[in-house]
């Protein structure tokens, strides 16, 4: 197994969520996880044209783009990236509609413990490896 830590881009604007977020990733033993966490969308753009992340933890509603167009723009910029929606919805219609626009899943925020969190990013991971039919390297874990 590797010890190359999974990469995570966490986009949160709300500071608790983010720390939740930060915290269960922080109790898990294996696998370790390597978190940046940025408030913005103009932030999430910036660190993904200049950093490589294994997946990105997106809030669909953010301070610069609201009514949940951060999903449309970080998968048209960074479709080489699995995306998990944290929404605080619990909506149908609305999960479908993430899954169409490029999300590979979507957790309920309050709504997740660790292992569904990291379960969730392991299959965001293989589900968007599969998708995409890249030879891109993923986490040996997941392999």
């Amino acid at each position: 197994m590797s010890d190359k830590a999974i990469r995570v881009l966490l986009v949160e604007d709300n500071p608790g969520d983010a720390r939740l977020v930060r915290e269960t990733l922080a109790e898990i033993d294996s696998p370790q996880f390597e978190l940046t966490h940025v408030e913005r969308l103009s932030q999430a753009r910036q660190r993904l044209t200049e950093e490589e992340f294994d997946v990105v933890l997106l809030d669909l509603v953010l301070p610069d783009k609201p009514r949940m167009g951060s999903l449309i723009e970080i998968h048209d910029q960074a479709s080489r990236v699995p995306i998990v929606v944290l929404t605080g919805m619990d909506d149908e219609t609305m999960a479908s509609w993430t899954l169409e626009e490029g999300a590979q899943d979507y957790l309920i925020k309050g709504q997740t413990d660790g292992e569904s969190l990291v379960r969730c990013i392991r299959h965001a991971i293989q589900r968007h490896r599969t998708q995409s039919g890249k030879l891109r390297t993923a986490p040996a874990r997941f392999a």
